[in-house]
């Protein structure tokens, strides 16, 4: 059991590591990026809305960079999806980033599910201590999942044709961490804001001003 416990405690660390390294890069390029128009961002607490203080918080550190995120609550993903869905039959095609805590988490799920419809991409998904393990859509690009196996927490795994990059951080092995906070986990939000920086980067360059990105064809 130690054995197999250390394994998947190595591996949490190594992928934390590749995370916060292939966004370093991003990092030091922040300072002239500044391309939060280029993102929609959907923030989604927990149960009750008022458990998920980390949400708030990542929020105020994306809006440091230029970002505006919108927080809402978990049982609010039909709004979100309903906002987005408006939005590209008018021509809006930015970005679309979505994070959330605990049952905000799952929603996120939600959103994707109900814009997949309409071939609208989805950027990047962050969870934090999804509590279910949940089917990633094929119309999500990138999905980052920090978990514990602490009686909420699971992992994600790919849904029907899912071809993304998909993370499972398994940190566990971390004490310090529980389902009430793992949200607040200072590196985890700086690895975040590094990761949509660097998204959001990358898009910048390979997209002309006034130029909209074109959705997938079913």
């Amino acid at each position: 059991m130690k054995t197999r416990f250390g394994r998947v405690a190595l591996a949490g660390v190594l992928a934390f590591g590749l995370l916060a390294a292939g966004a370093k890069e991003a990092s030091a390029q922040q300072a002239g990026a500044r391309s939060g128009q280029q993102a929609r961002i959907y923030m989604m607490r927990g149960l009750l809305g008022i458990f998920s203080l980390g949400i708030d918080s990542l929020a105020g550190k994306l809006r440091a960079q230029g970002y505006e995120p919108q927080i809402l609550g978990w049982d609010q993903w039909g709004q979100i999806a309903s906002e987005i869905l408006a939005n590209n039959r008018n021509g809006d095609t930015s970005q679309i980033i979505l994070i959330g805590h605990s049952l905000g988490s799952n929603s996120t799920i939600q959103v994707a599910n109900a814009i997949q419809q309409q071939n609208i991409p989805v950027d990047l998904i962050v969870t934090f201590d999804i509590t279910q393990p949940l089917q990633v859509p094929r119309n999500v690009q990138r999905f980052i999942n920090f978990f514990q196996n602490n009686g909420f927490g699971e992992r994600a795994v790919p849904g029907y044709g899912f071809t993304g990059e998909l993370q499972n951080i398994d940190l566990t092995a971390d004490s310090t961490i529980g389902h009430g906070n793992i949200d607040e986990i200072p590196r985890l939000q700086q690895a975040v804001v590094d990761k949509v920086l660097e998204i959001t980067i990358q898009q910048t360059k390979k997209t002309p001003a006034r130029v909209q990105r074109k959705r997938p064809q079913s």
